[in-house]
């Protein structure tokens, strides 16, 4: 049995996917299998992993979502951890081997999360150092709730047992499947936060601010609808940490919609969580953000800006 289970999941990216792979292969620990799931892609990535042979498991569906090729993955995974790739992104050759060090000296913890550096041009990477491996220790993910450093969570190693036990990815085609997937592992005992070395490569590509923003906007109203039908585990005693994550993210992404003039997804936002501020509270946001969505229309209107 391996150690790790790599999963990636793919859709029309032959080109970067290669890319990613040969990032994988390059890895000092050596411990792991490659499964690759193809969701449904209609370039050449079938015959690209095809060149591959062994090197690669190859599963095929039809296209479901990312969260549900994960979950294909996940299921097929014989390694004691899945560790989670996204098709465009790269690993530094140390990943594999930083995130077994953590696991080994630290009692082998359910959840490690890294951290990730974003790039367009892939020789932005090699300005990136290693450094010795520093991990933030709590008892579950939940305890982490008032570590206010951004949190990374396309770069996630997790106990197989513990994914299946909670049934993987939701299937969903939303973005922040993977910070949902994190609130469901949040009581799994054990979570290690990688500080050092950086992990992954995160690769921005150019797209529509509008899509980006609905989407944003729809993952974290669906985080809150969840929170709302107590779909994450912790129930009453661990709701207040639950609500310090999820609180936070809904007034970044609640600023950030104002800021780029988008005042129907920040209000929308808003509205569906001000029951839980009004819990916590958070008086700053609830009495100002109105009125400051109120000023920047009037300003706007006023400079055509």
């Amino acid at each position: 049995m391996p150690f790790f289970s790599v999963v990636i999941p793919t859709y029309n990216r032959a080109r970067l996917l290669e890319r990613t792979l040969a990032s994988v292969f390059a890895q000092e620990e050596r411990d792991y299998e490659v499964l690759v799931v193809d969701d449904g892609s209609q370039d050449d990535t079938l015959e690209v992993l095809a060149r591959l042979g062994e090197r690669v498991r190859v599963l095929q569906q039809s296209n479901a979502g990312p969260g549900a090729a994960r979950n294909r993955g996940i299921q097929a995974a014989r390694g004691a951890y899945v560790v989670f790739l996204d098709s465009d992104d790269l690993w530094f050759p140390w990943t594999l081997a930083s995130y077994r060090q953590v696991l080994e000296e630290h009692g082998a913890p359910m959840v490690v999360m890294g951290t990730s550096v974003t790039f367009r041009d892939e020789e932005e990477l090699a300005r990136v150092a290693r450094e010795p491996v520093r991990a933030s220790l709590f008892t579950d993910y939940l305890a982490s709730a008032l570590d206010r450093t951004p949190r990374t969570a396309c770069v996630l190693a997790v106990r197989t047992e513990a994914l299946k036990r909670v049934e993987g990815f939701t299937p969903l085609r939303i973005v922040a499947e993977d910070y949902d997937l994190l609130f469901r592992l949040g009581t799994e005992p054990g979570f290690a936060w990688v500080r050092t070395p950086v992990m992954v490569g995160y690769r921005r590509h150019d797209g529509s601010e509008s899509t980006m923003l609905e989407s944003s906007h729809q993952g974290m109203a669906y985080q809150l609808m969840q929170e709302r039908l107590g779909r994450y585990p912790g129930g009453a005693e661990r709701r207040r940490e639950r609500l310090e994550m999820l609180l936070y993210a809904t007034r970044h992404v609640s600023h950030v919609m104002v800021e780029h003039r988008r005042m129907d997804l920040a209000l929308d936002l808003y509205r569906r969580g001000l029951p839980f501020h009004l819990e916590v509270p958070r008086w700053r946001y609830l009495l100002g953000f109105l009125p400051k969505l109120a000023v920047t229309q009037v300003f706007r209107r006023l400079t055509g800006r």
